[in-house]
């Protein structure tokens, strides 16, 4: 698969490219475009059953919803807990909101589940019969 960016050339109608942002062009070779087309196809599949699925929010939008600091945020992105994607090599991480919800869902999931474990063990060992 090969992709190469064209600089000052015209471009070839004979060939696949992509036109990116800011002017930029690439060639692709047929392999890289079968994947490129097989990819933007699965996207849009996808973005028409589940329409609010792929709506891109911050780590500040992220950090409200889960009550936490964005810093809490980019730690659990960090982690791999919530997929992410980078806009540039360093710039700002983007997720999708659906999936943010469903990392709160889980915690609190979670949360629910180990105050029901504290609760038998405590049970147990007749913790609750303490002050009798």
């Amino acid at each position: 698969m090969s992709i190469t960016p064209i600089l000052a050339e015209p471009i070839r109608a004979d060939k696949p490219f992509i036109l990116q942002g800011q002017g930029r062009t690439y060639e692709l070779d047929y392999t890289a475009f079968e994947a490129a087309l097989h990819a933007a196809i699965a996207i849009s599949e996808f973005e028409r059953s589940e329409p609010n699925a792929g709506q891109a929010i911050t780590t500040g939008e992220a950090a409200k919803i889960l009550g936490v600091s964005q810093k809490t945020v980019q730690r659990i992105l960090d982690a791999g807990k919530i997929p992410y994607t980078r806009n540039g090599e360093r710039g700002n991480r983007m997720m999708r909101e659906r999936d943010v919800l469903l990392y709160k869902a889980q915690m609190q999931h979670d949360r629910k589940q180990s105050l029901h474990q504290m609760r038998m063990i405590a049970k147990d060992m007749n913790l609750y019969d303490i002050n009798k």
